[in-house]
C-alpha cells in the first residue's frame, strides 16, 4: 500500500497569496489593499467596526487583529486566519478543516490527502520587517537585560499633549524617539520592567496615520508580565489590593489620582501566568477597571468567572470609555470615592 501524499504547505500558502481576493471574496469580506497590506474589520470577533482593525501582510504571509488580538488565539499564518473565520461562522475550525477549505476553494491537488504536520508559527507581527529592526537582543549578565539603545529625546511631548503630566511620564521613563535615522522615529518608547530587570519595550506611534499603532520588542511575551508590577507590588501588599486595568495610560492616570498599586494587562484578557503572579502576590482584593466598551465588559465577565474564588473582586462603574481619557478629578469623584483604603 502506497503512503499518502503530503502537501507542500509553503506552496499552498503561495497559491493563496497569488490570489488572496479569491479567499476574501468567498468569505464575503470587505477589504482594502494598500501596497503589500490588506486591511479590514476583523471578521472573527463580535462588534468589529475598525476598517483597519485587521491586517494581512502579503509579503510576510501573516495576519494580525490589532483591536482584540484574535491572532493570539489562532496561528498567525493564513491557515490560522481561515480557522478563525470558520470558527466565527460556526464551522469546524481545526488546522485540517482550514487546510481542507483552502484546498477545495483553490482546487489544490491532493486536497484530501494526508497532511504531515502543522506549519511552523510565523512571527506574530505581520509587520515583522519593522519589528526586526526594532529587535532588542537580550544578553543575560548577572540577571540584567541589556538592550540595543534607541535615541530618545528625554521626555514624551506626545503623551504630554494627551494630557499626562511631565512628572508622570518621567516616573514611568517614557520617552519619544525623534531620531530621523531610527526605525522608531515618531514613536514613544514605553519600557517594561519585571523584578528590577528591563524585559522589553512598547513603541507607541505618535502619528495617527502610522500603522501599526503599537510595536512590541521582539521576544517580549506580554502575557508573561503585568505592566508596572514592580512599582505597584509594595503598595499592593500594604493595602492587600491591586487595581487591574488594560493599558499603560490607564495605569498612569490612576497614578496621577494617587493610586500607586495599579497594573496593566497589555490588553483585555488575563493569562494564566499573569493570574499566577497575582496569586503569589498575597493580595486579597482586585479592583477591575477594564475599558467601558464591549471588549472591556467581556473582559470583566471572564475575570469574574475565573477569579471570583481567588479574590474579592470590585467592578466600579465608569462613564467614559477608559481611564486614560478621564480627568483626575472625575476619577477621584466617580471611582475612588468608594474605594477608600484600597490605595
Amino acid at each position: 500500500m502506497s503512503s499518502p501524499k503530503t502537501l507542500d504547505l509553503q506552496k499552498v500558502k503561495q497559491i493563496i497569496f497569488d490570489n488572496p481576493e479569491i479567499l476574501l471574496d468567498d468569505f464575503s469580506l470587505e477589504y482594502e489593499q494598500v501596497a503589500d497590506n490588506i486591511f479590514m474589520c476583523c471578521p472573527i470577533h463580535e462588534g468589529s467596526d475598525n476598517k483597519q482593525g485587521l491586517s494581512i501582510s502579503t509579503t510576510k504571509q501573516a495576519w494580525r487583529c490589532w483591536t482584540r488580538g484574535c491572532h493570539e488565539e489562532y496561528n498567525t499564518d493564513i491557515f490560522g486566519f481561515v480557522g478563525g473565520v470558520l470558527s466565527s461562522i460556526g464551522q469546524p475550525s481545526s488546522f485540517s478543516d482550514a487546510l481542507r477549505y483552502i484546498c477545495n476553494l483553490y482546487n489544490v491537488d491532493g486536497a484530501k490527502t494526508h497532511v504531515s504536520a502543522k506549519p511552523k508559527a510565523v512571527e506574530s507581527d505581520s509587520f515583522s520587517s519593522v519589528v526586526k529592526i526594532f529587535k532588542k537582543k537580550i544578553k543575560r549578565e548577572g540577571g540584567t537585560s541589556h538592550f540595543v539603545p534607541i535615541v530618545t529625546c528625554g521626555n514624551s511631548p506626545y503623551f504630554e499633549r494627551r494630557g499626562f503630566k511631565p512628572e508622570t511620564i518621567q516616573h514611568f521613563m517614557v520617552e519619544d524617539c525623534l531620531d530621523k535615522l531610527s526605525p522608531m522615529r515618531n514613536r514613544s518608547i514605553i519600557p517594561i520592567h519585571f523584578k528590577n530587570d528591563q524585559v522589553g519595550y512598547i513603541a507607541r506611534s505618535t502619528r495617527n496615520w502610522m500603522i501599526p499603532k503599537y510595536l512590541f520588542s521582539e521576544g517580549l511575551r506580554k502575557t508573561d508580565y503585568l505592566y508596572n508590577y514592580d512599582n505597584a507590588i509594595e503598595m499592593a501588599k500594604q493595602k492587600s489590593c491591586m487595581f487591574l486595568v488594560e493599558g499603560q495610560g490607564d495605569v498612569w492616570k490612576l497614578y496621577e489620582a494617587g493610586v500607586k498599586n495599579a497594573i496593566g494587562l497589555f490588553g483585555k484578557d488575563i493569562s494564566e501566568t499573569q493570574k499566577s503572579l497575582l496569586i503569589k502576590s498575597g493580595i486579597t482584593t482586585l479592583v477591575v477597571l477594564t475599558d467601558n466598551d464591549q471588549a472591556g465588559r467581556e473582559s470583566k465577565i471572564k475575570i469574574n468567572r475565573s477569579m471570583s474564588r481567588l479574590f474579592n473582586l470590585a467592578f466600579p462603574q465608569m462613564h467614559t470609555k477608559d481611564l486614560g481619557d478621564m480627568k483626575v478629578e472625575k476619577i477621584e469623584s466617580e471611582i475612588l470615592i468608594n474605594l477608600r483604603g484600597c490605595y
